[in-house]
């Protein structure tokens, strides 16, 4: 009697179990859509490209000439504590209503010799860069 009784219970869960999974198959709809709209992609901006350089370079008068001092601020508050930029690459640039959103990775070392990555996005309308993130 008590290995019939455990037979009906294994059985029971294993029916339950079975017919679980065969509902869930049935009913489940799969990943759901995103629900965040994606931004068409574009190409690195001229202004970007410029900033990327002097920095890259180590050029403080070209960075002086093509960002205002709020800007320049901004970008330094983006890349503390690199303090010396030995690689920098353009990640990609994303465009919606004439604002482009440009990211960028900046590798180098801290004061204390650590090598670090850094990211930072440029926010450009038109021909000039508007802010750093």
């Amino acid at each position: 009697m008590s290995s019939t009784r455990a037979a009906l219970i294994l059985a029971t869960f294993l029916g339950g179990l079975v017919m679980g999974v065969v509902i869930y198959a049935v009913t489940d709809k799969g990943a759901g859509a995103n629900p965040y709209a994606s931004l068409p992609k574009t190409s690195e901006p001229a202004v970007g490209a410029d900033v990327a350089r002097a920095l890259a370079n180590d050029d403080a008068r070209a960075l002086s000439n093509q960002l205002d001092m709020t800007v320049l601020q901004q970008l330094q508050t983006a890349i503390d504590p690199l303090v010396d930029i030995r690689s920098i690459k353009f990640v990609g640039a994303v465009e919606k209503n004439g604002r482009v959103l440009a990211a960028y990775v900046a590798g180098g070392r801290t004061n204390d010799g650590t090598d670090i990555v850094r990211g930072f996005v440029l926010r450009v309308t038109g021909d000039q860069i508007v802010g750093v993130n």
